[in-house]
């Protein structure tokens, strides 16, 4: 789960911070541990969130899905304490979910990319590969209120 504090009101003694807590893995996840690697051959960010598919050149591998064809080939979705950057071809021990419910809201999608994408060769929408993976997609409102 992610809390972020942010500081909003500091006086002599009374200072006034907004917690903001949320996770996009809700419930009945399963998890794998997987070796990521970076092949956007450059230096790059990820997110918890983002999708992961399988690197067939090298077993035991799993990589970014970025966007086209490489949307079919989603086995999960990559979970990071905080986000990371790696620079071209470094790796990263990481854990990665298969299944179980989760916020949809809070998904990492490439650029262009949403729920209701068809990828090239697909005869589904990116939603639907999802729930076939074993995926139960929720719509979560955010009740949060910073007015004090």
């Amino acid at each position: 789960m992610s809390t972020k504090g942010t500081q909003r009101d500091a006086t002599n003694n009374q200072s006034t911070v907004d917690f903001l807590s949320s996770n996009i893995f809700m419930f009945d996840n399963r998890y794998q541990k997987g070796v990521f690697v970076n092949d956007t051959e450059g230096e790059a960010t990820f997110k918890s969130g983002s999708l992961v598919l399988r690197d067939t050149a090298t077993p035991n591998q799993i990589k970014a899905a970025v966007a086209g064809p490489t949307l079919l080939g989603v086995i999960g979705i990559l979970k990071l304490e905080s986000d990371a950057t790696l620079a071209d071809a470094a790796t990263k021990n990481v854990n990665y979910c298969i299944g179980g419910d989760i916020d949809e809201g809070l998904l990492e999608l490439p650029v262009g990319v949403t729920l209701d994408t068809v990828p090239a060769g697909a005869t589904k929408n990116l939603r639907d590969l999802l729930t076939d993976l074993g995926f139960v997609l929720h719509k979560v409102s955010e009740q949060t209120n910073f007015d004090n």
